[in-house]
């Protein structure tokens, strides 16, 4: 099930979606990970499907929202596989929408880099918590829900990426005949050290030695990406 109103996606971030259909429109879209009135501490685990950013709307008069400066008040809309079954919705799928806006985007860009990630991508777990309460901005408001995060990245993409074969070394060439002193040797470049696919190697469980042989490393090259920063 998708949401009644899908704009299409923005790139970078999902394919674009079909139109929903006639019963997808009748169903109410897309149910929320976590509801309303869950309690502090609910969370919602699943794969992701779908991706994209979206434009806020006012709940009670469907605009949209912008903030004093007129920019687009903006959220991040994940759509996850969950095992979740609502006997209330006629063929619930268990797909979930996850909406995030406001701090609980630097929550989520935080979740991604500590696994390597830009963002979630599509086939990635996602684990959405409801973990408390922020401030409200004005007497009488309600406070903003702040929501905690956790990625695992595509087991099933690292796998297929380990069994490709590492791209050959490039060959050192011979010097020239005659070769004076004020002519340089060029030496061929060394293999590039990409920290951040170490990372993500790393994470799926990936050992020093295994990681470098696919990437053409030494361990000590490895070893020294995975070091933490202080």
């Amino acid at each position: 099930m998708f949401a009644a109103q899908q704009p299409a996606a923005t790139p970078g971030f999902g394919g674009t979606e079909p139109l929903p259909s006639l019963a997808q429109v009748m169903s109410g879209g897309t149910p929320s990970a976590i509801g309303k009135d869950d309690p502090i501490g609910t969370t919602a685990s699943g794969i992701v499907r779908n991706i994209e950013a979206q434009q806020q709307h006012d709940i009670d008069t469907g605009a949209p929202k912008f903030f004093d400066n007129g920019q687009p008040m903006m959220q991040i809309v994940v759509h996850i596989a969950t095992d979740q079954r609502d006997p209330m919705i006629p063929g619930d799928d268990g797909m979930r929408a996850v909406y995030v806006k406001g701090k609980n985007i630097g929550t989520l860009r935080n979740a991604s880099r500590r696994v390597a990630r830009d963002m979630p991508h599509i086939g990635d777990r996602f684990t959405v918590t409801y973990s408390g309460n922020g401030e409200a901005k004005k007497r009488g408001w309600n406070p903003p829900k702040l929501y905690s995060y956790e990625l695992q990245p595509n087991a099933a993409q690292l796998d297929q990426a380990m069994q490709e074969p590492a791209p050959a070394a490039p060959q050192q060439q011979p010097p020239f005949p005659q070769q004076t002193a004020q002519q340089p040797v060029f030496q061929p470049s060394a293999p590039q050290v990409d920290e951040r696919q170490i990372r993500q190697l790393a994470a799926t469980g990936r050992s020093a030695s295994e990681i470098a042989r696919f990437l053409g490393l030494t361990i000590a090259q490895v070893e020294n990406a995975l070091e933490p920063e202080f």
